[in-house]
């Protein structure tokens, strides 16, 4: 069964009838796929990173509406997801990070506000702390990156992405939404396929205790934060929540939607975009 991969070229036809570029970038990493839509608006651009095992695509919604007040939205596939190539080497989250960077260095003119998902809401985290200068505002979707402490729950957390079967996907959907979507079995599948990809699985194995950030390491970035986190979140471990709100710097602002699980712009794409208008409205753009 190869629904995904079909519903991905069936996004990429309506965007490209719309307006939106879907172009490949050269890294030293991967061939990586971007959608780049121009926008109407005068606003900043706006840059969204999906989580492990997604892609690009079901930023879709969010990607139209925002046209209309940004001046261009990025949405980019991270080497081995969505249409984007395979790594060409032992691919762990140094070189997912250096993927991205090497793709928003090229590709942003002026600064942006950089919108991340669950892994890619680490990489929003990470690119920011290393690029203050191109990142006017950051938007986190249940983001990961936070420490789990204790040994045992880190591993029962990495172990929760290995889905063997059908069981475990529809488990994971469980954890994933607020109210499983009546689509749900018939993606079972296909979603132990993209946990079952060679990217994936890198990616997974080569987390280490290193990779989580530290007490004071996020206290020193200036730029507007937004974390999104729904209350039906049950992905990532209800500590990590804990562990932004204690060390983000104080003006980040914290929304706990109801009914909302760990994808907000796949489960409530309005509630989720007019979020990120609200960013946009807020910052001034440098001349």
């Amino acid at each position: 069964m190869v629904i995904l991969p079909v519903l991905e070229r069936v996004t990429r036809a309506v965007l490209v009838r719309r307006g939106v570029q879907s172009r490949f970038v050269e890294t030293p990493v991967a061939r990586v796929h971007l959608y780049d839509a121009p926008g109407t608006g005068e606003q900043p651009p706006v840059v969204l990173l999906h989580g492990i095992a997604a892609s690009a695509s079901p930023f879709a919604p969010t990607l139209q509406r925002l046209r209309r007040k940004s001046r261009r939205v990025l949405a980019v596939d991270a080497p081995g997801h969505g249409l984007s190539g395979d790594p060409v080497s032992p691919f762990g989250p140094e070189r997912l990070l250096e993927a991205i960077t090497h793709v928003l260095d090229r590709e942003l003119d002026r600064p942006a506000v950089v919108v991340g998902c669950s892994l890619g809401g680490a990489m929003a985290l990470r690119y920011a702390m290393a690029r203050p200068e191109r990142v006017c505002g950051l938007v986190l979707a249940s983001p990961g990156g936070a420490p789990v402490d204790d040994p045992d729950e880190r591993e029962r957390f990495l172990r929760s992405f290995e889905l063997a079967d059908t069981r475990d996907a529809r488990a994971f959907f469980e954890r994933l939404h607020h109210a499983v979507p009546w689509y749900a079995p018939v993606l079972a599948p296909e979603l132990v396929r993209l946990f079952g990809r060679p990217a994936v699985r890198s990616l997974l194995a080569g987390i280490r205790p290193e990779h989580f950030f530290q007490p004071g390491e996020l206290s020193a970035l200036t730029m507007p934060i937004q974390v999104v986190w729904g209350r039906s979140d049950r992905v990532i471990p209800a500590a990590c929540l804990s562990f932004f709100k204690k060390h983000l710097p104080p003006h980040a602002r914290f929304e706990e939607p109801e009914r909302v699980g760990h994808s907000p712009h796949i489960e409530d794409p309005r509630a989720f975009a007019a979020t990120l208008e609200r960013m946009l409205a807020q910052i001034a753009e440098p001349s």
